[in-house]
């Protein structure tokens, strides 16, 4: 659909085409999808389906009451989506809110997404799982339900430790790949499918954490916009090639809905999850004791870190804990105003950021991905103009003479004039100059037989020839910030000036010139033909209006179906009690220590194994906690030296009544125990040992 198209011609269409749709969905949900799923539940009909309902294992009436959920959530996505196209579509909205923007906009968003998703990639240990007991894991949802539901041998999947080492860092590749631009059509999408899968596999054993999700939506929009205009490899090659790019500093609509959609996708998630805590506890969910409780919980609870700021904080006053519980869901219910408000988007990202800080500072919960994707907010554009009239201001311009009728002169100019983010340099031909008149504004001295031999670079009055203007380049563009350094160490420059010289020397042997030449110089100083493309009219608000209606019917129908969520985290009241779990490791030398079971399977990081060891207190659980508990002293042990060998591995519950004692300066008693031997693969304590707080006891 082409932008001539009238808002009301896309209205129009989009309400036909939904209510059609619509329309079509009522009729197979309602007449054809119930019959195929009871015949399927009765061993009749299609196979595939028969086999999925058969290990689902849920009753027919159940399979039905989802079905017609399913079914009422599409139609009321359909009517949403017109509704909120038709609010996007409206002549104000894009003005108002959305905004142009420039493809290197988009391109920062998408090298920032990648990074983040690439550095938790680095980070996870995907193969240790192979080492976890099929039993630990949960009850699969989402596409980890699909998957497991499939016959396509998912099961042998996970217990490949090899398949699963060498997914990991297929997944890394292609991350990094779409972080620096390289096939972002490909990599981009496949690159967020990895991580979705690795991310439920992690997700098999532990539960659904959110760590990871926004990012995957963030890369889910990418896919769908053109990322790979600004700041990619695959602009440099079609530059390279001679090919049309946009303009990167022109800013247009096309990159502007595009970075909208991911503002959306970014900033929903934080309303719905300030919308859960209200629903789900109403308007006292920050008082004192439910802060003291989630703080006072993960502090002391196996986490991927192991500060105790917050137990510090057991003196102090309830307001104090009000106060943080009340200014952390605030600020998840106002955040959605950066989509409506320019002073939001300068405000609010700091604000989040500050939250996760504190989050990570009191909690010891890391959301490096949210605190990362505040950055997506910034105007970068800005900020990049302003430093670079600062860096003109203060070091100067670097005007590079260049041969004009040297192919390999002027193809490396086209690919280096991408990288001046601060535009730093001014690309001249010495062939279309004065040198007299140029020399004598200048002030040096430099002759047609010079430049023929060696590219120039000029700079407040001071003259660089050969490698010293390439190093001098280096110096002014970040893509060679990391190389510049090692340009000057001794013995590079003399290899530098001849490898320069042999290059030189040949360089019309290597490279032919004819007539292409001066449209090659007309593309190095920015004059390249530019892309013909009518933009779709339609596809920003339909982009950035069907996002924001799956994140509103998650909410809606407190969706929990991996990737897709309502934000639900510490939404529950809590009883007033605080229960903790602590792991130690008995050695056969005696000594007994904190186990650090991310130390013995890498996957295991954060706590995730907080669900399983609390099996171990569940009668008809304790099998699958005495599994984990000997796959831990195996691993513990196969790397332990003599002496330090691991016998037993004791979990201990703890209970601490804050509410009736919140500044105990022992944190609660002991409530129960567990000790797990390594040589007999068993519990050696079939009773729990209970001990119970005087206070409370008297109470009951």
């Amino acid at each position: 659909m082409s932008a001539s198209v009238s808002v009301a011609q896309i209205r129009r269409w989009v309400g036909l085409t939904v209510l059609g749709l619509a329309g079509v969905w009522v009729v197979f949900a309602q007449l054809v999808a119930p019959q195929a799923i009871q015949a399927a539940y009765h061993g009749e009909g299609a196979s595939v389906l028969s086999h999925i309902i058969r290990e689902l294992g849920q009753p027919l009436d159940e399979l039905l009451w989802r079905w017609g959920m399913l079914t009422q959530a599409v139609v009321l996505g359909c009517l949403g989506l017109w509704l909120l196209v038709w609010v996007t579509t409206s002549p104000g909205f894009f003005k108002r809110f959305v905004g142009e923007a420039t493809p290197g906009t988009l391109g920062a968003i998408r090298m920032l997404t990648c990074g983040i998703l690439l550095l938790h990639t680095l980070w996870e240990g995907l193969a240790s799982t192979a080492l976890l007991p099929r039993e630990m894991i949960n009850t699969p949802g989402g596409i980890m339900r699909v998957l497991a539901l499939l016959p396509i041998g998912f099961e042998r999947f996970l217990a490949n430790e090899t398949a699963l080492g060498v997914f990991q860092w297929v997944t890394g590749a292609l991350l990094f790949l779409g972080a620096i631009g390289w096939r972002t059509r490909i990599t981009v999408p496949l690159g967020a499918v990895g991580y979705l899968l690795m991310g439920g596999i992690f997700r098999l054993y532990a539960w659904f954490y959110h760590t990871g999700v926004i990012p995957v939506y963030v890369m889910a929009v990418l896919s769908l916009t053109p990322c790979g205009d600004g700041w990619s490899v695959d602009r440099l090659r079609k530059v390279a090639r001679g090919a049309p790019v946009p303009p990167a500093d022109r800013a247009t609509a096309v990159y502007g809905w595009a970075r909208y959609a991911c503002w959306v996708v970014i900033a929903l998630p934080y309303l719905a999850a300030g919308m859960s805590k209200l629903r789900n506890s109403g308007l006292t969910w920050w008082n004192a004791t439910n802060m003291r409780i989630f703080l006072y919980r993960d502090t002391l609870n196996p986490m991927g870190f192991e500060s105790e700021l917050s137990l510090r904080l057991t003196s102090a006053p309830d307001a104090v804990f009000a106060v943080l519980g009340l200014v952390g869901l605030l600020a998840e219910l106002v955040f959605v105003s950066v989509l409506f408000s320019r002073w939001a988007r300068r405000i609010l990202p700091f604000v989040a950021a500050g939250m996760h800080a504190g989050i990570f500072l009191l909690q010891n919960i890391l959301f490096l991905d949210l605190m990362l994707l505040q950055l997506a907010f910034i105007d970068w554009t800005r900020i990049r103009t302003a430093a670079g009239r600062w860096l003109e201001a203060h070091r100067g311009t670097l005007e590079v003479l260049y041969d004009g009728q040297c192919p390999l002169c002027v193809r490396s100019v086209r690919l280096l004039g991408p990288l001046d983010l601060f535009n730093r340099l001014r690309w001249i031909d010495f062939r279309t100059l004065n040198l007299t008149d140029y020399n004598a504004g200048h002030g040096v001295r430099l002759t047609s037989s010079e430049l023929e031999q060696a590219m120039a670079v000029v700079s407040r009055r001071r003259t660089r020839q050969g490698f010293k203007a390439w190093r001098a380049i280096a110096q002014a563009i970040p893509a060679g910030w990391l190389v510049a350094p090692w340009l000057y160490v001794p013995g590079i420059p003399w290899l530098g000036e001849r490898v320069y010289r042999r290059v030189a020397q040949s360089r019309h042997k290597l490279f032919k010139c004819d007539a292409a030449c001066a449209h090659e110089g007309e593309a190095a100083q920015g004059l390249a033909p530019q892309p013909r493309r009518a933009p779709n009219a339609l596809r920003g608000p339909l982009v950035v209006s069907a996002s924001a209606i799956v994140l509103l019917l998650c909410w809606i129908y407190r969706v929990e179906e991996y990737p897709l969520t309502a934000l639900q985290m510490y939404t529950k009241p809590t009883t007033g009690i605080a229960e903790y779990y602590k792991v130690l490791a008995h050695r056969a030398s005696g000594e007994t220590a904190t186990a650090r079971i991310k130390e013995a399977i890498p996957a295991m990081t954060d706590g995730r194994y907080r669900r399983v060891i609390r099996m171990c207190f569940k009668p008809d659980q304790v099998q699958v906690c005495e599994k984990f508990l000997a796959a831990c002293g195996a691993a513990f042990n196969a790397q332990a030296r003599a002496g330090e060998r691991v016998t037993h591995l004791e979990i201990q519950k703890w209970a601490w009544d804050v509410r009736a004692n919140p500044s105990d300066p022992e944190h609660g008693r002991l409530a129960d125990r567990f000790l797990f031997s390594l040589e007999s693969k068993k519990s050696v304590e079939a009773q729990t040992l209970l001990v119970a707080f005087d206070e409370v006891g008297q109470r009951q």
